[in-house]
């Protein structure tokens, strides 16, 4: 039997479908009629109920037909508007060879799929995941393709927020270090491959956890857009910012060759900071610490970029916050040995292990003791007690130096409440804070708070600080705290004077008490004309404003001989008393007087037996230490 072609009417085009073929003189049979009839209603209703864009194109890819939802789709008014044109020639000539090559294959007899952008004939942007399928006769012919494109606009943009969300950080919309390393990795191997080099800026912003802490998140959050929208402003169009997550951001500097433009662009970044960020009337203190290092010149690829640049940070932060400072190899060692001392610092304070240890006070002219200060020792499982140096790297960071000030500040009070309990009359003692407790604006609350807990008088405390806490970030809080403790009943001291920041206002401006001339001046009065003119000076300028004089690190009677003489009214040092125990505070104070009256006199005779009162008779092996020169740390030894 042969077959006849019957033509499909669809909006004004034909397709054919084949049906068996009738002899002239005959009619055709009724149900053969009827299938062709249901055929063509088929073939209709599945392309006007498709959501799809649906065409029959030609196998040199001219368009013969479109279905009614196509030409919704893609705005079109008529298929007048597309039917005898080529089909590429709708789309963007960037693609038109893709979609070519698609119609091409088509007719070669494969299926081709390709996803590309085209605008609708109004201009609204589409993207398309299309489908050619080519249309066989029977005799195996391919005789036009078959054209499905579905609108895939809608998933393409909620992937695309989904990679964006994934790459971004959603609060300052910066690159995420997710993005960053991908980049970095890339921008390596591409300076590699063709020359050039790469340089990678890390930015920590410093104390911000203070701003958060007592503004809030909201400070916080302003803070941090503020500085990634002047970061981006700041730097090159071909530079890469992103945020790395807290408070650290990151650039990546294309085709920079030295150094100097590293640091040419850090100080830019600083300089833009420095301008003020305003929260709820309030300026907010900023300020920045910059590592950076470049490639190929310290490092060999992306991760080795990174470590580098992070460690000349870290080395920075180490010395002293703020500015920008470049790798250099020796900065590997001194990483290591801070990593070693957090590491038993954080030990230390999970296993409570903090010990006080107590020097005397001693008054110069009658020899007695008239109080102690609470230096801080901590005991290792294996090696005994340990001098405070070992963990110097923990006082330069916020959480732990408040765990060991709280840890101290427990163990001292509990010790003077069992003194005072015991009617012992031991005078004050001294309790030392670091810059980094004060950056949560509540020392004062919190001294207080234990006080009464432990059922102290204040009377029976003095808290030190050096004058760095007057020079670093939150010295408003610094000043409240102190004047807070003063009113309440507790002495302040200002420890280390004259060690460089040293300035009169301080005296003036805050409640100070006592005066502590420190060790390094101590240590030359007998031998250093200049530096005894320095030491009388201090003496005078404190006596005329009714402050105290405490001279430290006095280890020879020479030493203690000049400060009687020149007037000071109180000393510490390894001549008249090493480090006690709690326990052995008791036995201090039985012994009284260290020296008599007319140690003027006499000082230079007295023997060791009687100057220094020694714990030989302790069990403790590690008790040796005690008279360790590494006392209580009281500021980062950055500040020093």
């Amino acid at each position: 039997m042969e077959h006849v072609a019957i033509e499909l009417q669809v909006h004004g085009s034909r397709a054919m479908a084949s049906g068996p073929k009738c002899s002239p003189h005959s009619r055709k049979p009724p149900s053969l009629e009827a299938a062709l009839h249901d055929s063509e209603a088929l073939n209709r209703s599945i392309l006007e109920a498709s959501a799809d864009c649906i065409k029959l194109v030609s196998r040199d890819g001219m368009i013969e037909l479109m279905n009614a939802p196509g030409l919704c789709a893609m705005e079109l008014a008529s298929p007048d508007c597309v039917v005898g044109r080529e089909w590429s020639s709708l789309w963007p000539e960037n693609i038109q060879a893709t979609v070519r090559a698609a119609v091409a294959q088509a007719a070669a007899g494969a299926i081709a799929r390709f996803t590309g952008f085209c605008p609708t004939a109004k201009g609204s942007p589409r993207w398309w995941d299309v489908v050619v399928t080519p249309m066989q006769a029977e005799d195996g012919t391919i005789r036009r393709l078959l054209v499905i494109s579905r609108d895939v606009t809608a998933t393409r943009a909620a992937a695309d927020e989904l990679r964006w969300a994934s790459e971004h950080d959603s609060l300052t919309e910066l690159p995420n270090r997710r993005a960053f390393e991908a980049h970095l990795q890339a921008a390596t191997i591409r300076a590699m491959e063709g020359g050039g080099g790469v340089g990678l800026l890390l930015i920590d912003l410093d104390h911000f956890k203070h701003v958060n802490d007592t503004l809030g998140h909201g400070a916080g959050d302003l803070l941090l857009k503020t500085f990634g929208r002047r970061l981006q402003q700041t730097v090159r169009a071909q530079d890469y910012v992103a945020r790395l997550g807290g408070d650290e951001f990151a650039v990546v500097l294309h085709n920079v060759d030295s150094e100097a433009e590293m640091m040419v662009a850090g100080e830019s970044i600083l300089s833009r900071l420095h301008d003020p960020i305003v929260f709820e009337g309030r300026v907010l203190g900023t300020g920045a610490s910059i590592g950076g290092a470049m490639f190929p010149r310290d490092a060999t690829c992306a991760n080795d970029l990174l470590k580098n640049a992070d460690t000349a940070l870290y080395a920075l932060k180490a010395s002293g916050r703020g500015g920008t400072r470049m790798f250099h190899s020796y900065m590997r060692e001194q990483l290591q040995v801070a990593a070693a001392q957090l590491g038993l610092a954080r030990r230390a304070i999970a296993a409570r292990s903090l010990v006080p240890v107590y020097q005397p006070k001693i008054e110069l002219r009658s020899g007695k003791i008239v109080g102690f200060e609470a230096l801080m020792r901590w005991r290792h499982p294996e090696h005994g007690l340990q001098l405070p140096d070992t963990i110097a790297e923990a006082f330069k960071d916020y959480e732990h130096a408040s765990a060991i000030g709280e840890q101290m500040q427990r163990s001292v009070l509990q010790d003077v409440a069992r003194w005072s309990g015991n009617s012992l009359a031991f005078g004050r003692v001294s309790i030392n804070a670091a810059p980094a407790e004060f950056l949560r604006d509540d020392y004062a609350e919190r001294l207080m708070d234990r006080l009464q807990k432990h059922s102290v008088s204040p009377e029976l405390i003095e808290v030190e600080v050096t004058e760095h806490v007057f020079l670093d970030r939150g010295a408003e809080y610094v000043s409240r705290a102190l004047q807070a403790l003063h009113e309440a009943g507790v002495r302040v001291a200002l420890d280390d004077f004259g060690t460089g920041y040293s300035s009169l206002s301080h005296l003036r401006d805050f409640p100070v008490a006592v005066l502590k001339i420190d060790r390094s001046f101590v240590s030359r009065v007998s031998t250093d004309s200049q530096i005894a003119a320095i030491v009388r000076a201090v003496i005078d300028l404190a006596t005329s404003l009714s402050i105290d004089v405490v001279a430290e690190g006095i280890e020879k009677p020479e030493q203690a001989d000049f400060l009687l003489k020149a007037g000071c009214g109180y000393a510490q040092g390894h001549f008249f008393g090493c480090p006690a125990l709690a326990d052995e505070v008791p036995h201090l104070l039985a012994v009284g007087q260290l020296c008599d009256p007319m140690m003027s006199l006499r000082l230079s005779s007295l023997g060791a037996d009687q100057r220094l009162v020694t714990l030989s008779h302790a069990s403790d092996p590690a008790q040796s230490l005690l008279s360790g020169r590494g006392d209580w740390i009281k500021h980062p030894p950055s500040s020093t």
